[in-house]
């Protein structure tokens, strides 16, 4: 007869029963960690795309039965590519985790911090009495993701542009507040990045446009729309021409000629600019040759480069090719780059220009006075000349500030044995000044508008025989 106790004082297998234990508590530590990959962002441990949109949800329903306002920040850090172009994706990978700390350091705990992918960051902000409340959050935000941060033995320049929708006005769903932030977070792209934008009605129209008008842009490069207009650089000093700035211009069909300033973030922005800056090199270079053969002699010609150029195509190459085939010397070529380009590319930026005086071509300094650069960065770089921005010169000579403003650069780069050129001269009374202050060169409407090359030919002709 078997009782109960005959199963109950069986001897226990521990070996077996530790195996057992084992693996269930793997398994369950297998389930989490699978669980935690499904919400959180592998890279910064952040709440990913699929828990945010949770959690946006959960947001908005909270808001309505409270009757609360609440606001979706979209943070995209500025020129992203560029960093992983130039430094390596380890560099990249370094910098969305320095940048998600950043943020999630400056939030409240009950805020939601997620990151979208690539370089976007969604933050969830409840419980605001007002968009003041929104405004003070973001100027934080663009504040501390402003700076130098160090990527290995390399520093680079940081910064983000903020798209800001707020519950209920610009959305009572979460799908609606998710596109307008997003249309908000591009519109702060186009105003210069490193700042932030609320949603506008009127943006989405805007978007739709924009499209638009990158298509048209991509259709008026293949149907060769494009055009080069130059605007004649002054010796101040001598009353002479030194040179000419090639500047780009769309021969539209139906509107006629655009300027630049409509349409030249479109192209940086969508990529076309580095075939477009191909097409512009070798156009330059041909029009030098048919000049010099035309009598011109000694034309210098300088072209803007953006920063994406330097990361996507060999600008050396480029300009060796071009040079080679229009039979032309590189010293009849100059480059004109900003601040911003300077500062956000340092080594890549550094070795290239380096490498473009070698081939005599000259570097100009756009902007200055306007972005990020500095003494330091004057006495370090490969650069001939300085430009001042129109903003300064326009002033002259009745806002003092602007004056001294000048007076400060143009003891900054006789120091340095660097040559100033002033954009935007209209008047006699500017030119006056300019040159009291110590400005070698200036351009702008007092000599002459920018012009086609052809009638840049005559221009320059004339002011040979004025002089001669």
């Amino acid at each position: 007869e078997v009782g109960a106790i005959d199963f109950i004082t069986k001897p226990i297998k521990w070996a077996v029963l530790k195996h057992r234990v084992k693996s269930v508590v793997a398994k369950v530590i297998a389930e989490r960690k699978v669980k935690l990959l499904a919400y959180r962002d592998s890279l910064t441990g952040l709440p990913n795309r699929l828990l945010f949109a949770d959690r946006l949800e959960q947001a908005v329903v909270r808001s309505e039965r409270s009757r609360t306002s609440m606001a979706l920040m979209l943070v995209d850090i500025d020129d992203f590519k560029l960093v992983n172009d130039s430094f390596g994706h380890d560099a990249g990978d370094k910098l969305i985790k320095a940048v998600g700390q950043l943020i999630s350091r400056s939030l409240r705990r009950a805020d939601t911090i997620a990151r979208l992918g690539g370089d976007e960051f969604a933050v969830i902000i409840e419980g605001i009495e007002s968009p003041d409340d929104a405004i003070s959050i973001a100027d934080n935000l663009t504040t501390i993701l402003e700076h130098n941060v160090r990527l290995d033995d390399q520093e680079t320049y940081t910064s983000a542009s903020i798209g800001i929708a707020v519950y209920p006005d610009d959305g009572k769903d979460a799908r609606t507040l998710l596109k307008n932030a997003d249309t908000a977070m591009y519109r702060a792209k186009e105003k210069g990045r490193h700042c932030f934008q609320f949603y506008k009605p009127e943006m989405s129209v805007n978007a739709m446009e924009r499209l638009e008008l990158e298509n048209s842009l991509k259709a008026a490069f293949e149907n060769d729309e494009f055009v080069i207009h130059y605007l004649p650089v002054i010796d101040i000093h001598k009353n002479e021409v030194a040179g000419v700035e090639a500047l780009l211009r769309w021969q539209h069909p139906d509107k006629g000629m655009i300027h630049p300033a409509d349409f030249i973030n479109v192209i940086e922005d969508c990529g076309l600019i580095v075939a477009v800056g191909e097409w512009q090199v070798q156009s330059v270079c041909k029009q030098i040759k048919v000049w010099q053969e035309a009598g011109l002699e000694n034309q210098n010609v300088s072209i803007n480069l953006a920063p994406r150029q330097f990361k996507e195509h060999d600008l050396v190459a480029l300009f060796q090719q071009a040079i080679a085939e229009n039979g032309i010397s590189g010293e009849s070529l100059s480059v004109e780059i900003t601040e911003r380009t300077l500062i956000e590319n340092i080594g890549e930026v550094e070795t290239t220009l380096n490498k473009l005086r070698e081939l005599g071509v000259r570097v100009l300094l756009d902007d200055f006075g306007t972005g990020y650069a500095s003494l330091a960065y004057l006495k370090e770089f490969p650069v001939d000349i300085v430009k001042i921005d129109r903003a300064f010169v326009a002033g002259i000579p009745d806002n003092h500030e602007d004056a001294a403003i000048i007076d400060a650069i143009a003891g900054l780069t006789r120091g340095l044995k660097l040559s100033l050129l002033a954009e935007g001269v209209e008047n006699e009374r500017q030119l006056d000044v300019l040159k009291g202050l110590g400005c070698q060169y200036g351009q702008g409407y007092y000599w002459s508008k920018p012009l086609p090359g052809n009638e840049y030919e005559q221009f320059y002709m004339n002011q040979i025989y004025n002089i001669g």
